[in-house]
């Protein structure tokens, strides 16, 4: 109990000592069951608990940030890019099969928070090229083309998304989608669009991450920040992570605005990935490589 205590502490005075772009509050480690371990986070809008993949399988479950109390949402599912209604009552999903001739196939499904009901947003496909959840409308891409959805059983409107499609950046704007890539022929990846929608997050192989106006204009750099997730229009998260080839060996969190501060927010002592950040962005959850999950409470 006692090295917990300190490796808490130690870490809560390291992100309290800067204060560039954010004030860090408290920081605390939820108590996982100890079968438990987890990746690839995802924090409801109003910060209230997590879904999880599970760091060994393909299970994906909630986790309450007050009790660390875990129920599952489904034994096969995909934590990359998880997307949570705004509500709070619908986590959408991507899910793997795979043929009798070993294709991969991905579907989009919802799963109900409260009674676990999931309805398949869309059928199993090749080119499911990304998704988004607006609201309460989910937004697919298949093959260049936009899908909608309302997940309270109304009238989905059409709506902005971002996606990968063979490496390149497409944005979808009421149906129509437009490859942007702003630098140029590359590999982008964790593209997100803005709390406003004016502008994206994204990271280039080879050249870090950046964030562009919707048509690709103005690329502003951020550095070394993988996997940036938004804390407000101004602001971003990610990780800053290095590898020896195999597994990742240190990983740190570090929030940067457009004004070009940066701010480290962990230490050395846990491998600190792929932080979410709650609607209102008071509130980061990250993973360690090691399976546990944290808490962190900001302040603009």
């Amino acid at each position: 109990m006692r090295k917990k205590f300190f490796s808490v502490a130690l870490l809560c005075s390291a992100l309290w000592a800067s204060g560039q772009v954010v004030t860090v509050g408290t920081v605390s480690k939820i108590n996982l069951p100890s079968d438990v371990k987890v990746s690839q986070p995802t924090i409801s809008p109003d910060g209230s608990f997590v879904v999880v993949s599970d760091l060994n399988n393909p299970t994906l479950k909630t986790v309450d940030l007050k009790s660390g109390k875990t129920k599952t949402l489904t034994a096969n599912g995909s934590g990359r890019g998880v997307q949570i209604s705004a509500d709070g009552s619908k986590v959408v999903y991507r899910q793997s099969t795979v043929n009798n001739k070993h294709l991969r196939y991905s579907s989009l499904k919802s799963v109900d928070v409260a009674t676990g009901a999931e309805t398949e947003l869309v059928k199993p496909t090749r080119n499911l090229d990304g998704f988004a959840v607006n609201g309460n409308n989910v937004v697919a891409l298949e093959k260049r083309k936009m899908k909608t959805k309302n997940l309270a059983g109304q009238k989905a409107t059409r709506d902005v998304a971002v996606s990968i499609e063979r490496g390149h950046l497409n944005v979808t704007v009421n149906g129509k989608t437009t490859t942007i890539d702003p630098q140029g022929r590359s590999s982008y990846l964790w593209p997100q669009l803005s709390p406003d929608g004016t502008k994206i997050v994204y990271w280039a192989a080879y050249l870090g991450c950046f964030v562009c106006n919707l048509d690709g204009s103005n690329p502003i750099s951020l550095g070394e920040i993988r996997a940036a997730r938004w804390i407000d229009n101004n602001t971003v998260v990610g990780q800053r992570d290095t590898d020896n080839g195999e597994v990742i060996t240190a990983s740190e969190l570090v929030a940067a605005n457009l004004d070009g501060k940066t701010q480290v927010l962990t230490d050395g002592n846990i491998i600190a990935l792929n932080p979410t950040v709650s609607a209102d962005g008071s509130k980061i959850a990250f993973s360690t490589a090691d399976g546990q999950l944290y808490l962190m409470n900001i302040s603009k």
